[in-house]
């Protein structure tokens, strides 16, 4: 390998976004960083810590997410803004803490909890709007404004199987801004 071959790779690990979450499911707030990619830089994989207030519980908690996104076409309104009409894609989210577990402890009876309490899968759809940034000696490149609608395993499941639950009792809502790096 060239040493300009070792630079681009070296440079491909370096996170191309910074960003910051409110709600989701994981975490009241969540922040983290990720990578673009693709020909137009229509996937995007993130990485995010939230943080959950104790709220009735004892103590807050602490989340980490991994989320795979993609965003299949884009709609330039002007030379600085693009919609991006559906931004789709699914994410793993754990909860921190030794009351949280992936199998369930031997003092249930097998099969009695169906679901981890430390693992959700979700899935989610949303869109977002981009402002791209005109000054090159900025640090960011534009800047994202995001929203998703998304659901997890558990809550999907319990959705189907309770005909009593509302629309909202199994969908909630992610707000979310996504600073891009830029790359020089």
């Amino acid at each position: 390998m060239s040493t300009k071959e070792l630079k681009k790779a070296a440079f491909s690990l370096v996170p191309s976004s910074y960003m910051l979450q409110y709600a989701g499911s994981i975490g009241l707030l969540s922040a983290g960083t990720g990578w673009d990619y693709g020909r137009h830089k229509q996937w995007s994989t993130d990485f995010l810590l939230g943080y959950v207030p104790k709220y009735d519980t004892d103590r807050a908690k602490l989340t980490l997410t991994l989320r795979q996104s993609y965003t299949p076409w884009e709609i330039k309104l002007s030379e600085q803004f693009t919609y991006h009409p559906l931004r789709t894609g699914a994410y793993l989210n754990t909860t921190l803490g030794k009351q949280f577990w992936y199998k369930e402890p031997d003092k249930y009876p097998n099969s009695y909890y169906r679901f981890s309490t430390r693992l959700r899968i979700n899935i989610f759809v949303g869109q977002d709007f981009s402002y791209k940034i005109k000054s090159n000696s900025s640090y960011f490149e534009g800047i994202k404004f995001y929203y998703d609608l998304h659901t997890s395993d558990l809550y999907l499941v319990s959705g189907v199987q309770n005909k009593y639950l509302k629309f909202d009792d199994y969908i909630g809502l992610a707000l979310g801004v996504k600073l891009q790096i830029r790359r020089k």
